[in-house]
C-alpha cells in the first residue's frame, strides 16, 4: 500500500509540473514582447525626408506606414554622404515603424516618395541612383528571438545596383539603427547639370549626379513612364500611375 501511494504521489507530481509547464509555457506566448522594425527615409545625401510612405510585405501581411508630413527636412549628424546609417532616436523626420511581426521574411519598397520642395521641385526617385533609378528594395529578415537584419539593394538607371549599408553588413532595424531607404532628388531638367544632356527621364536631377544616372536610350521607349521605378511604386511624386 505504501508503494502505490509513492506511485499515485510521483505520477500526480509529474502532471502537475507538466501543467506548470504548459501553463508556462502558453503565459510566455502571451507576454513575448513583439517584434518591431524601423524604417528611416533619407535623400540622396543625409537628410530625413518627412511624408513619404512605405509598404511592407511578407509572412501573409500587407501594411503601409506614413511618415509624418509637415514637418522640414533634418540632417541626421553624420560625416559621410551618401549617409548609410539613420537614426530615429535622434531625428525622428522621415520614420516609421511596423510592429508585431512574427518571425519571417519581407520586402520593403516605397509607396509614396516624399513631396516635392523648394530644393527639389519635382519630388523624388525611389534610390541613390538618380530620376531613372529602376528600383529600390529591403529584404528584411526576423529571426524568432527578433533579431532583424535588413539589406537594401538600388538598382540604377545603367543596371548596376549598390547594397546599402553594405554588401557584407545589415541594418538591426531598430531605432538607433533603423533600415535605411534613400530619395533622390528630382528637378527640370536646366534646374541642375543634366546626365546626358538630352532632357528625358535621366536628366531630372538635383545636387551631383551619380555615375550610373544615365538610362539605355534604346530603352527608353519601352520604360515606365514618366521613370522606369513607375511600375515598382504604386504611387509616385508625379501623381502618375504606373
Amino acid at each position: 500500500m505504501a508503494m502505490i501511494g509513492l506511485v499515485l504521489a510521483v505520477a500526480g507530481t509529474a502532471a502537475m509540473n507538466g501543467g506548470d509547464v504548459a501553463a508556462k509555457s502558453r503565459k510566455a506566448r502571451a507576454t513575448a514582447t513583439p517584434f518591431t522594425v524601423w524604417v528611416q527615409t533619407m535623400d540622396s545625401c543625409k537628410q530625413a525626408l518627412p511624408g513619404g510612405s512605405v509598404t511592407l510585405t511578407g509572412a501573409g501581411l500587407v501594411r503601409t506606414a506614413q511618415a509624418a508630413a509637415g514637418r522640414k527636412k533634418s540632417v541626421v549628424p553624420t560625416a559621410s554622404c551618401p549617409l548609410t546609417r539613420g537614426n530615429c532616436r535622434s531625428v525622428a523626420v522621415g520614420c516609421v515603424s511596423f510592429t508585431s511581426l512574427p518571425a519571417g521574411t519581407y520586402r520593403l519598397v516605397t509607396a509614396k516618395t516624399p513631396p516635392a520642395d523648394r530644393s527639389d521641385p519635382e519630388g523624388f526617385a525611389p534610390c541613390q541612383g538618380g530620376s531613372a533609378c529602376r528600383s529600390e528594395t529591403a529584404g528584411v529578415t526576423v529571426s524568432a528571438t527578433g533579431a532583424v537584419q535588413a539589406q537594401v539593394v538600388d538598382v540604377y538607371p545603367d543596371g548596376a545596383s549598390e547594397t546599402f549599408p553594405s554588401a557584407t553588413t545589415s541594418f538591426a532595424g531598430t531605432p538607433t539603427d533603423p533600415v535605411v531607404l534613400h530619395d533622390f532628388g528630382m528637378a527640370p531638367p536646366g534646374f541642375a547639370p543634366q546626365c546626358d544632356g538630352d532632357s528625358d527621364a535621366d536628366d531630372h536631377l538635383t545636387g551631383n549626379m551619380r555615375g550610373h544616372c544615365g538610362y539605355p536610350e534604346a530603352d527608353e521607349a519601352s520604360a515606365c513612364q514618366p521613370y522606369p521605378w513607375s511600375c515598382a511604386t504604386p504611387t509616385v511624386a508625379t501623381g502618375a500611375k504606373p
